[in-house]
This record gives C-alpha cells, structure tokens and sequence, in this order.
C-alpha cells in the first residue's frame, strides 16, 4: 500500500482528487481536466487507488474514479492529532479581531454620530476574555466527548459478548424431560 501522505505529496494527485471530490470521474474526463498523458494520469491513479485515496470502477474499457473514504480518514485521523491547538490558538485571534472589531466600530459610529461614544470595556481585552473562553469551551467540549467515548466502548463491550451478561431464567417445563419408555420384558417360558 501507498502511503497516503506520499501520494498527497504530488500536486498533479491532489488536483485530481480535487476533481473527484465534487462527483465521480471517468479516466478520459480527469485526462481532459488535467491535460495529463495517457500514461502519465495511469501511474497517478494507480498510486492513489493504492493509497486507498480513490476507488475504481471498470465497466467494460470505461474505469470510474470516486474518492475512498478510507484514506481521507486515515489522513484526517492524523490532522486531527494538531487540530486542538489550531482551534485554541484560532479562538484567541478570533477574540482579537472581534475587539478590533467593536473598537473600529466605536469609532466609526463617533464619526456619523458626531459625538464621543464611551466604552465601558477595553474592546482588546474584551475580545482577548472571548478568545480564551471560546478555547476553554472546545476544551472542555473535547473531554466530554472523550469521556462519552470511553462509555461508549465500554458498553459496546458489554453488548458484544465480551464481558460475561446475566443469562436470563429458563422456564421450568422445558427443564422437565418426558421419561423414556422401557422396553417390554420378554416372558421366558421353560
């Protein structure tokens, strides 16, 4: 198998999952959007259905291309691991822009209005207050998720078979067994 981060890597492989991304394409249409030779687009389809980033469907001499989720995943799955400190690190710059924001704001308003608007709070530090209590939410977001996880395995667990459950009661006449029926002696004369 491919790498998938290796197949990301080619700019002509990303432009072509480009393409499949928005609907499933036939070999000659990712020819004629890429402009790519016959064998050149061969080898690129080749490395990405390895890769487990496209499927492939032949019909006939036809093959159709559609994105496989399980690459995606697998790459996401790895994005995923830096994405909490890019969104507590967005959720700051965001409270930034937002008290630039109100201060541009204030000031604008001072203008048409022709008159001093007073803030009762600094819109910076505001906006920097916001930015930290937006990231302590996805934090915390992030460890009830966690946690609902755990759950969740364990009672997945539970519902495979893998830990022992209470058996239910049988009822008693299935337990009874009818008697077997004894032969007839044979009466020996002498």
């Amino acid at each position: 198998m491919t790498d998938v981060f290796t197949a990301l890597a080619d700019v002509n492989r990303r432009a072509i999952l480009e393409l499949v991304a928005a609907e499933p394409k036939t070999t000659a249409a990712i020819a004629k959007a890429t402009k790519l030779s016959a064998t050149v687009l061969e080898k690129h389809l080749k490395v990405l259905v390895q890769a487990e980033l496209l499927t492939a469907v032949t019909k006939g001499k036809a093959s159709t291309y559609s994105l496989n989720k399980t690459g995606l995943g697998e790459a996401a799955k790895w994005f995923g691991k830096f994405g909490s400190t890019f969104v507590s690190g967005q959720a700051d710059l965001l409270g930034e822009n937002l008290g630039n924001l109100i201060s541009s704001a204030a000031g604008w308003l001072e203008r048409r209005v022709g008159t001093k608007i007073n803030l009762d709070f600094d819109p910076e530090v505001t906006g920097k207050e916001l930015g930290r209590k937006l990231s302590d939410a996805k934090r915390e977001a992030t460890e009830k998720v966690e946690e609902a996880t755990v759950k969740v395995k364990a009672a997945a667990k539970k519902a495979t078979g893998k830990v022992p459950a209470k058996k239910a009661p049988v009822a008693k006449a299935a337990l009874k067994k009818t008697p077997a029926k004894k032969p007839a002696a044979k009466s020996t004369k002498a």
